[in-house]
């Protein structure tokens, strides 16, 4: 296992300290844990961002075809909800 030297605010050192002792971990366990746990929340935020900006991409491009498809005063991708949860509900779900 590699180790390394950090920097921190003696308050937050206290707190770790006490965090680590309540949990009934050491100092590098809670830092190796809650560092995982970190890493692995940014990693889901950025995901669910990437996939927010498809969806909305996705819907812009929907609207710009229902346009050019003439579906003018309907929106695409209310319509494609819609057909959705009827699909849904025809299968049972």
């Amino acid at each position: 296992m590699t180790k390394l030297n950090i920097s921190m605010p003696e308050e937050l050192l206290v707190e770790l300290d006490a965090e680590a002792d309540e949990l009934g971990l050491s100092r590098s366990g809670l830092i190796q844990e809650a560092s995982a746990i970190y890493i692995a929340s940014a990693r889901e935020d950025r995901e669910a961002e990437r996939h927010r900006l498809r969806t909305l991409s996705a819907a812009q491009r929907m609207r710009e075809a229902g346009t050019r498809l003439g579906l003018a005063g309907q929106d695409p991708v209310r319509l494609l909800a819609e057909l959705r949860v009827a699909d849904e509900s025809s299968r049972g779900q």
